[in-house]
């Protein structure tokens, strides 16, 4: 309760108390009056079980922070994860925003900061699957199976095109099922 409280303080710029710098201190994200990047309070806090609202706190993150909350996210689910993926493929460069990768598959993320995507979703995920699809040799490199994803702040939860768009709230559920998915998700190999 405690970790959450200073957490989403530190995260929201508000001061904190001597309760909350202490907690953040034993937590190991308080130091001699630095305190961690806010990507790292955020996904320390979830790694000690703090129930976040992960969609309310990535709103007052910059679109940066909130890809690295991302990448952090992954790797605790032991995604090895890189930000900013440039990719040559076909003659032309691409752009991915998280690649997210294990022995089993390669989850490629169009990362959207956007606190609402409307009927813009079905356009984004569909750009998004053309850019994978064009870079898919290279992606199997990591993995033979890759996935498609895009994830945002915003409260959606939808498959376009076997491509999930979900928010980052539902992310840690979409990883704890993502094997139970293969009927429902567009999973290229």
């Amino acid at each position: 309760m405690c970790l959450r409280r200073a957490v989403e303080d530190a995260v929201a710029g508000a001061p904190l108390d001597d309760e909350e710098k202490r907690c953040l201190e034993e937590a190991g994200l308080y130091r001699d009056g630095l305190l961690a990047p806010r990507p790292y309070l955020i996904f320390r806090a979830l790694q000690s079980g703090a129930r976040l609202d992960l969609a309310k706190l990535s709103r007052l993150l910059s679109w940066q922070d909130f890809e690295e909350v991302l990448m952090y996210i992954f790797e605790g689910w032991g995604y090895s994860a890189q930000r900013d993926v440039r990719l040559d493929c076909g003659g032309r460069r691409f752009e991915f925003d998280v690649v997210a990768w294990s022995r089993e598959r390669v989850l490629v993320v169009e990362a959207k900061h956007w606190k609402y995507g409307g009927g813009r979703w079905a356009t984004v995920a569909r750009n998004h699957l053309d850019k994978v699809a064009k870079c898919l040799d290279k992606l199997r490199s990591l993995a033979p199976r890759v996935l498609p994803v895009v994830i945002t702040l915003s409260s959606v939860s939808d498959i376009v095109e076997g491509v999930p768009v979900l928010s980052i709230a539902l992310l840690a559920d979409f990883l704890r099922n993502v094997d139970n998915l293969d009927d429902q998700i567009l999973v290229l190999t």
